[in-house]
């Protein structure tokens, strides 16, 4: 093609558009990773979401826009892309949806079967999501998926234990652990969350062996039964003649010893604290160093058991409620007073937290705080002061990594138990992946022992043990054959995620990447906040299932919003606030990213009218040849482009958005279209050089528009580049057509242009003084020159035609006026509209 001969249709149609685009980018396959490809790598670890019970909302889509504007913004750089999407299948959220989907009882099914159920629905909810994701335009290469239950991810889980085993890394222990007693199941301290709630503090009274009452403060008296110790500050003078005595435990009269310990606080309650086995942390704590009594009283569904006498199979809460009246029944409860308190509860549950004794694996973490702390200073963290919740994550940690859970889907532990000394035996490295309920043994013989007899591990990892490896999956680490990665990969360009999972997923994930390979995993971090619903509240399902309206459209539901406004409305909506701040959700804001793509769309189709039979491969006039105009609007332009790559190559794409929305709506759309029309409605006015200046100018700064705004619209602006510039330019997309750079030395004001821009600022005070519209035609705007100098003047008058175009006025009249101009030498005035006539009624 050698001339222009195109035009746009008036109506936009998104919907229509979407599907080319999305038709267009499967069948060229831009977005397939290629290793032997050229440019520099940019690899991204991206958060496998849950599948199993996806509630997809408007939060969702707008965390993982946010990076993947990013992923654009490098791809169009030339760099070779490795965009996986991964998907968490393994975990108690699937086990939990696939028992109630099948009225399952896992007791009558192996874990094979189970996890080939778990497959099924999973590929199902994975399917919405890649359909979501597909809609949305992210740019994934799908080959690239996987699944953190399939062979693949089990083999990478099970090898990283078998290294970190020979690492000596992985413990078994059979000491109290944190337990969720609605699941029955080990937990994490990362598995916590903390509950603020009233509750009650109970003064109750045991006995010194003489009688004299002992009085100690508690939250728990449910946990009298299982009271093991009473401790006192050591200087507390109350108390120092009993110590290393007895003390009486009411209701049962069963006698504990009176010991010391420096952390009891003198000024809290009485002075006296109840250790049982086990309320806190620090029961467990004086519980190992003291060599107390073990009464384990909660069973692992959180009922009593046996040693809790009276009150066996009662609830915590039944039990508090019963002791509470047999402690006053006795006399031996004194008084009662609401407290604040904050409560461990489990994450998935919301139980609070017990200690439960049970067998269970760890990776020992705690001696390693340094250096985790120096891993979190190596990345780079987007934004900055994210780093601050990882540093005081581990300053806070107080246990080892708990990585078993009792439940029966996951990934196995690649252990088994002699039946005769207990000796354990890992699996062989070939073999993985293993299920040691159904795999044989890897030896014949125990090497301790010699007997024949082994009973495989029945736990899993926890799910984070298999998900902290999301960077070596997509390396390829444990060698699945059919993979693409390999451990270039490693470490990843970047891991994108929210902040929420920072202790969890971005912990673990340094934590195995240090362990196993002495290296940081990705070498950027960037954390998103939160989409909120309008009252400042994370999106939740109640707010997808109340907010449908007789037509079927749900603000909250992605879907319904790119129906009703399309996929780069919703996306622009996602780039309105800066990275990792929370946003709130508001349709009018949906509406302004579609009211945007509209004008874009409307703006390349004014251009084009304007060039019809131009010929963009011919010559155009040098920069210096230019009207001033256009000069100005090539030089605002350029001026803009350090400031956009600034903002995306520190991740915030918001300031890229924030610089070229600027530029579009202020410099190009408002002020530089107005002034070019004249040259093209009123050709007899100027010179045909002048012209021709427009129809380069026009050209190349729609083109650097549409390149500018790819990342965040890549649906109007990937039709665009197909319609108006792909066949002068080639190629396949714009997506990979490379990114604007700004003009070196291209950044002086135009001075004609400062003194045009003058007389605007000028004309729109008296307008907002007036309470006249700015976008109402004015009759005629009076500019008084008296007092300005001849070159002033001379410059002024030049640019007639452009004052009235940005001034909005019939014509320019060159007499007195009153109003202050930043000019120096000119003032500045308006004749406004005449009034609107009523009408008379008949």
């Amino acid at each position: 093609m050698s001339q222009i001969d195109l035009e746009l249709t008036s109506d936009f149609d998104a919907a229509a558009i979407e599907e080319r685009c999305r038709a267009l980018w499967e069948e060229t396959g831009i977005y397939k990773y290629d290793p032997d490809a050229p440019g520099e790598l940019f690899s991204i670890d991206t958060p496998p979401p849950y599948v199993s019970a996806a509630h997809l909302h408007v939060g969702h889509a707008m965390s993982y826009t946010q990076a993947e504007i990013i992923i654009r913004y490098h791809r169009m750089n030339g760099r070779k892309v490795y965009y996986p999407m991964g998907f968490d299948d393994n975990g108690l959220p699937t086990e939990r949806f696939v028992e109630k989907t099948y009225n399952i009882n896992k007791s009558k099914t192996t874990r094979a079967e189970f996890r080939a159920l778990c497959l099924e629905e999973t590929a199902k909810g994975a399917t919405a999501y890649e359909e979501l994701w597909r809609a949305l335009g992210l740019s994934v290469d799908w080959n690239q998926r996987y699944s953190t239950i399939d062979e693949h991810s089990r083999r990478t889980a099970q090898t990283s234990f078998l290294d970190l085993w020979d690492k000596d890394r992985i413990y078994r222990s059979d000491e109290p652990v944190l337990w969720d007693t609605h699941f029955e199941t080990a937990l994490a301290q990362a598995d916590l969350e903390t509950l603020s709630r009233k509750g009650r503090l109970h003064d109750i009274s045991f006995h010194a062996p003489g009688g004299e009452p002992l009085v100690i403060s508690t939250t728990r008296p449910e946990l009298i039964p299982a009271c093991v110790a009473l401790y006192c500050h050591p200087e507390d003078e109350r108390y120092k003649a009993l110590v290393g005595g007895k003390a009486l435990v009411p209701l049962s009269g069963r006698e504990v010893p009176i010991l010391t310990d420096e952390e009891v606080k003198l000024d809290f309650g009485t002075g006296l604290m109840m250790v049982c086995t086990f309320g806190d942390g620090e029961d467990v704590k004086k519980w190992k160093r003291d060599g107390l009594d073990l009464r384990m009283i909660l069973d692992a569904n959180g009922t009593m058991n046996e040693l809790a006498g009276a009150y066996e199979g009662k609830t915590v809460d039944q039990a508090r409620k019963q002791i509470i009246k047999d402690l006053r029944e006795s006399g031996d409860y004194l008084d009662g007073k609401n407290t604040d308190q904050n409560v461990s509860i489990a994450e998935r549950s919301g139980t609070p937290v017990e200690f439960h004794m049970a067998p269970q694996w760890f990776i020992r973490v705690l001696d390693m705080k340094d250096e985790l702390l120096a891993r979190s200073a190596e990345l780079q963290w987007h934004p900055e002061w994210m780093k601050t919740r990882l540093d005081h994550w581990i300053d806070g940690l107080k246990y080892d990594w708990n990585i078993s859970r009792q439940r029966f889907y996951g990934v196995p532990i690649p252990v088994w138990f002699c039946e005769g000394c207990n000796h354990p035996v890992v699996a062989k490295l070939q073999s993985l992946p293993v299920d040691p309920l159904e795999d044989p043994a890897p030896v014949d013989s125990c090497p301790k022992c010699g007997s024949t007899d082994f009973r495989g591990e029945p736990d899993v990892l926890d799910t984070w043990m298999t998900s902290s490896l999301t960077p070596l999956i997509n390396a390829n680490w444990a060698g699945s054959p059919g993979r693409d990665g390999t451990m270039e990969l490693h470490p990843m360009g970047v891991r994108v995620q929210a902040f929420e999972i920072i202790r969890t997923w971005l912990f673990y994930t340094v934590v195995k990447s240090h362990l196993h390979h002495d290296t940081i995993p990705w070498k950027n971090v960037m954390i998103s906040g939160w989409g909120l619903n309008e009252q400042g509240k994370k999106i939740s399902k109640r707010d997808l299932e109340k907010h449908t309206n007789a037509e079927g459209f749900n603000r909250y539901e992605p879907y319904s919003v790119i129906r009703k406004y399309g996929a780069d409305a919703l996306r622009y909506w996602a780039a309105g606030s800066h990275l990792g701040q929370d946003t709130r959700y508001n349709e009018k804001d949906v509406r302004a990213g579609r009211k945007l793509v509209i004008k874009l769309w409307n703006a390349a189709r004014f251009g084009l009218m304007q060039i019809q039979g131009w010929d963009p491969s011919a010559a155009r006039p040098d920069f210096a040849d230019r009207t001033p105009e256009d000069r100005w609007l090539l030089t605002e332009l350029n001026k803009i482009l350090p400031t956009v790559k600034r903002g995306f190559e520190s991740y915030d794409y918001a300031v890229a958005r924030e610089a070229i929305d600027r530029f579009f709506w202020g410099t190009f759309t408002d002020n530089y279209l107005e002034m070019v029309k004249d040259r093209f409605w009123n050709p007899d006015n100027h010179a045909e050089s002048a012209r021709e200046s427009a129809r380069a100018t026009l050209w190349e700064s729609l083109r650097t528009l549409v390149s500018l705004y790819a990342p965040f619209l890549p649906f109007v602006t990937e039709e665009l580049w197909q319609q108006i510039f792909k066949p002068f330019e080639g190629g396949v997309s714009l997506h990979v057509s490379g990114w604007p750079e700004a003009v070196e030395g291209r950044t002086e004001d135009v001075p004609e242009m400062v003194s045009v821009l003058g007389i605007l600022r000028a004309v729109r005070a008296a307008r907002t003084e007036a309470r006249i519209s700015q976008a109402k035609r004015l009759p005629a705007v009076l500019i008084d020159v008296s007092g300005a100098s001849e070159a002033l003047v001379a410059q002024l008058r030049g640019l007639e035609a452009t004052l009235g175009a940005v001034g909005r006025a019939e014509e320019i009249r060159w007499e007195a006026a009153e109003g202050e101009c930043e000019l120096e030498g000119v003032s500045v005035g308006i004749i406004p509209p005449p009034p609107k006539m009523k009408t008379e009624e008949a």
